[in-house]
């Protein structure tokens, strides 16, 4: 995020996952990122979905800290 505005990222869609740089408040519109940016993009998602399950563990709620570490992994994935 920059000034509130997303940079790079992931969207979950139905057909799979779109990743890579944010243009015009839409995600990879219209080309392929290229694969470095892609793999960035999993990787900061990742980072993110961690920080959300550590906030949550810090909580004691445990059922959505394990669900945003799940998706962590899944993302991680995204870049084997």
């Amino acid at each position: 995020m920059k000034d509130g505005v997303p940079q790079i990222g992931v969207v979950d869609l139905a057909d799979g996952y779109r990743a890579g740089s944010f243009s015009d408040g839409d995600i990879g519109a219209g080309a392929e990122p290229d694969p470095q940016n892609r793999i960035d993009a999993f990787r900061i998602a990742a980072e993110a979905a961690r920080s959300v399950s550590a906030k949550y563990a810090g909580e004691n709620n445990a059922g959505s800290a394990h669900l945003y570490e799940e998706l962590a992994k899944t993302l991680e994935l995204q870049t084997e």
